[in-house]
């Protein structure tokens, strides 16, 4: 029987409630405040994550095998059919959850369970396509959080800065699977192209947002704790990722794509805690 713990790390735990925690990213920087639209947000997008997160551990069971061997799937700890309940659970209550805040955010996540089904089915084995579905999905997140909130648009430019560094972290990533994705025919950068171009690959878009990163201070008014978490966190961080990677294995893309997760929530620091109009104190009235 698996244990809660097996349940947990199948769901990706930390990385669902660090989605959960950029839909009300987006919520906040697009001027909402109302505490219990935030938490449906939270809990609708991070339980249809960890959907997400189950049934790509479910497709992807053969490659875990040789790549992942002590996940709860292929170690045996947790079945396949136990999996699929769970996913089926978390979608229904996470897309029940989006229909509470009104039939857009609804649609949006019903789209996003399609597209992670899919992407885990067959797109990941697509050159680039997968990639850029993660991608976009981790944008979509905060354009999804920002949907009840007054001014929605305002969640675009971190739905973008979000984009561009998991495209750039899913580059690196395919470093970390290369030997089981050769085999069982997924098509990545690394194994078309080989580990250099796609390692290249993610010092470009990674080298784009850090050049980009500091725009929203000079130009659209977000205020001093933006800049500073954003080049301290997230920039910093970035390139000391890049660096762990140089050497274009799978141990050191592990060690950097495990930062790069640290990177992504400063990101989300820096626009919550940066925003021109910032809303957090209004939680607590």
């Amino acid at each position: 029987m698996a244990s809660l713990r097996d349940v947990a790390s199948l769901m990706r735990l930390g990385n669902s409630l660090a989605i959960g925690f950029a839909s009300i990213v987006g919520y906040t920087v697009s001027g909402g405040s109302d505490w219990w639209t935030a938490l449906l947000l939270f809990l609708s997008s991070s339980l249809i994550g960890a959907a997400g997160n189950v049934v790509n551990d479910i497709m992807d069971l053969e490659i875990d095998r040789i790549n992942k061997p002590w996940r709860p799937l292929p170690s045996g700890r947790m079945s396949v059919r136990s999996a699929w309940i769970l996913y089926a659970i978390l979608n229904i209550v996470g897309l029940s959850t989006a229909l509470a805040l009104g039939i857009l955010n609804g649609v949006v996540a019903a789209i996003a369970i399609l597209l992670l089904f899919l992407y885990s089915w067959r797109l990941k084995k697509v050159l680039l396509v997968g990639n850029n579905v993660v991608a976009s999905l981790s944008g979509i997140v905060l354009v999804y959080g920002g949907l009840p909130a007054p001014n929605p648009m305002n969640s675009l430019v971190p739905a973008i800065f979000a984009y561009l560094l998991i495209l750039g972290r899913e580059f690196l990533k395919s470093l970390e699977d290369v030997e089981g994705d050769k085999k069982f025919g997924v098509a990545t950068l690394a194994t078309v192209f080989g580990p250099r171009v796609a390692y290249v690959a993610s010092i470009i878009v990674i080298a784009i947002l850090i050049a980009l990163s500091p725009l929203p201070f000079i130009f659209m008014g977000y205020r001093l704790p933006y800049i500073l978490l954003a080049v301290l966190g997230t920039d910093l961080s970035l390139a000391v990722a890049l660096v762990i990677a140089r050497r274009m294995d799978s141990r050191s893309a592990w060690r950097a794509t495990r930062l790069m997760k640290i990177s992504f929530v400063c990101g989300l620091l820096a626009f919550l805690l940066g925003a021109p109009s910032n809303h957090i104190l209004s939680f607590l009235a």
